[in-house]
């Protein structure tokens, strides 16, 4: 389990189901994605999935659901994916469409890489997305990750059975920049006003 400022990340139970629902049977939430919309069943399966990646040894996938601390509800889902052959862990998140805009990718972005440094003690981070998705590569940024790609056609969306390709940028950041930027937060707190 995970806290920010407003919010808890844990891993998903089986009384999450509304939630993981909720995020993949929305076009919107999924509009810069390659997934389609899940049906319950579909939805249900992911669920299951989900719950049993954190059983597996090593565990190389960590989905948590995204809880409002003050209340409890439910806001979206976070996730890293590890790749150990490169000791990199990929980021992404989902937040339900009301609840976007309001900084809360950025306290969970900002989560899952210091989790991935500190606790995972890996090499790298990296996350991507859509060009078109401004809101999302900006955000990468304001959280220090860097640019390291445009992937041209990279990417193949299925939506309602339709294939297409799209691009995607890669941003990542690595163990050494973390701890440099870290560093300079440190005493950037320890200075005079």
């Amino acid at each position: 389990m995970m806290e920010t400022q407003r919010l808890i990340l844990r891993p998903f139970k089986v009384s999450d189901y509304d939630l993981i629902y909720r995020i993949y049977s929305d076009e919107e939430i999924l509009r810069y994605t390659p997934f389609d919309i899940l049906d319950e069943k579909q939805a249900e399966l992911h669920l299951q999935k989900v719950m049993d990646d954190w059983q597996r040894e090593p565990c190389l996938s960590y989905e948590y659901a995204v809880c409002l601390k003050k209340n409890e509800e439910k806001i979206g889902r976070a996730h890293i994916l590890i790749d150990p052959e490169t000791d990199t862990g990929m980021i992404g998140m989902f937040l339900v469409q009301d609840c976007q805009g309001k900084r809360y990718a950025t306290e969970i972005a900002e989560a899952l890489i210091h989790f991935c440094f500190e606790t995972l003690h890996l090499h790298r981070v990296n996350a991507v997305c859509s060009p078109e998705n401004t809101a999302s590569w900006k955000m990468l940024e304001k959280c220090g990750l860097r640019r390291e790609a445009l992937l041209l056609q990279k990417c193949r969306y299925v939506k309602n059975g339709i294939a297409s390709w799209h691009d995607e940028f890669e941003y990542a950041m690595l163990s050494e920049e973390y701890k440099g930027k870290e560093q300079v937060k440190r005493q950037e707190n320890r200075m005079p006003i």
